[in-house]
């Protein structure tokens, strides 16, 4: 009987599946075929996974995804936390209004978010204008089309993601935990570097390797903000298969499985730390 009832079940994942099937498994078993074949020629070659190892351009936009992955990443992960700790101390209410607008806040991306930057923080913008009126030149230390500002602008998309990952997580924290340490006189800091912070750690690291995916593959407001000015993985396989050039689609599949992987490689590495550490825990 439960055989049946576990088989009847998999039906209602059948549109899924398709769904996985046609938009997930086929594109990639179709960009790994492609990463391996020779241009023109047809055949099997693996010079096209040399080439992103030795050409300087692919070699400078893997180093620039990875160097805005990573750091907006972290600078996220650590705002959102204490983002997440404040709105754990709202009441029902309270929490209720910020997780709407946390939810509105992570949908806001592609256009209009580079035009609300644009607004703010472009050369002619709001913010800009008003800080010069007072003497301050914000472009001598900061500029909206550069590295500066794409860094800036991640952070502020991986904010309100994070942020809606950790709510959650700040459950697990038992009242009782917090009102034990404070008997034995352990101060707020102890409590959460020696408690808080050990417990809520696999859900750090599952927001960590969620943020750091969505951010390698950021794409629309990138091309929008610095078009191809700056070498990024994500723009450099749009060029590949929809630029002005001849479409090297040998070329951009090379580049997205090997995107693929390095966002697999964070994936996996958070997922045996979790493992590592849950074993820690059970050992102890």
């Amino acid at each position: 009987m439960k055989t049946k009832y576990k088989i009847k079940n998999l039906w209602t994942m059948v549109p899924l599946l398709v769904l996985a099937a046609l938009f997930i498994f086929l594109p990639i078993l179709s960009m790994i075929k492609q990463s391996f074949t020779m241009p023109e020629a047809g055949t099997f070659t693996l010079n096209n996974y040399k080439t992103i190892f030795t050409d300087s351009v692919y070699r400078v936009a893997t180093e620039n995804s990875l160097y805005l992955s990573f750091l907006s990443t972290i600078i996220g992960l650590i705002l959102s936390f204490l983002i997440a700790y404040s709105v754990n101390e709202l009441g029902q209410k309270g929490q209720g209004r910020i997780l709407s607008l946390l939810n509105m806040v992570s949908n806001f991306a592609g256009l209009p978010l580079y035009f609300s930057f644009v607004v703010i923080l472009g050369n002619t913008g709001i913010f800009v204008l008003a800080l010069k009126v007072i003497g301050i030149e914000l472009a001598t230390v900061f500029k909206l089309y550069s590295m500066q500002g794409l860094m800036l602008m991640f952070i502020y998309f991986q904010i309100p993601l994070g942020s809606l990952m950790l709510v959650p997580a700040f459950q697990a924290i038992q009242p009782a935990w917090k009102e034990a340490a404070e008997l034995m006189e352990a101060s707020s800091f102890q409590f959460w570097t020696r408690i808080g912070i050990p417990v809520m750690l696999p859900s750090l690291l599952d927001t960590f390797a969620l943020l750091f995916a969505n951010a390698i593959t950021a794409y629309a407001t990138v091309l929008l903000l610095v078009t191809t000015s700056i070498p990024l993985l994500p723009v450099k396989i749009t060029t590949m298969f929809t630029g002005e050039m001849t479409p090297q689609r040998e070329m951009g599949s090379t580049l997205a499985i090997w995107m693929i992987v390095i966002m697999l490689a964070v994936i996996c590495g958070c997922n045996l730390l979790k493992k590592l550490l849950y074993k820690g825990g059970s050992g102890s």
